[in-house]
């Protein structure tokens, strides 16, 4: 699994943290509520990382060349809070960068199974610095599924 920090070269989103999971060599799958105000004029995703500090000599970077978020998101109700990002040039798969393995569309997740929940730590702006992982169990369908929030 890959995770990307996000800066842009405009000021006001000079220190902009956000996470995504690569879906193949060119495609990021994010969250729609990060990209609502930003343009892809600038923006840069770093993966194969696990900090933000320092260099990384198993880390690439790849500018955004388009934002696409889903057409039907609502920013009150956060349904649909999904967006795709395009990078400039394909990423090279290694032991460091790699595409998520996405579920069957006919896949069921029962409550109690274990999965895996990825970050820098917290949100927004003023988040961590460093990626974190943590085990946790699937929680019941519906359960988060109208918190303010959550994507």
């Amino acid at each position: 699994m890959s995770v990307f920090s996000l800066w842009s070269g405009a000021s006001e989103h000079q220190d902009c943290r956000r996470t995504g999971s690569l879906i193949n060599s060119q495609w990021v799958l994010t969250a729609a509520h990060c990209f609502q105000t930003i343009t892809a004029t600038g923006l840069t995703v770093n993966l194969g990382r696990q900090s933000l500090q320092g260099s990384n000599p198993n880390a690439e970077s790849r500018t955004v060349t388009k934002i696409i978020n889903h057409p039907n998101y609502n920013s009150v109700t956060f349904n649909n809070d999904i967006c795709l990002l395009q990078l400039s040039s394909p990423v090279t798969f290694n032991n460091y960068i790699s595409p998520v393995c996405l579920a069957a569309s006919n896949s069921t997740f029962y409550s109690g199974v274990n999965s895996w929940v990825t970050g820098w730590g917290r949100i927004g702006i003023e988040g961590g610095k460093r990626f974190k992982g943590s085990k946790t169990s699937v929680s019941e369908k519906n359960h988060y599924q109208n918190t303010p929030g959550c994507s």
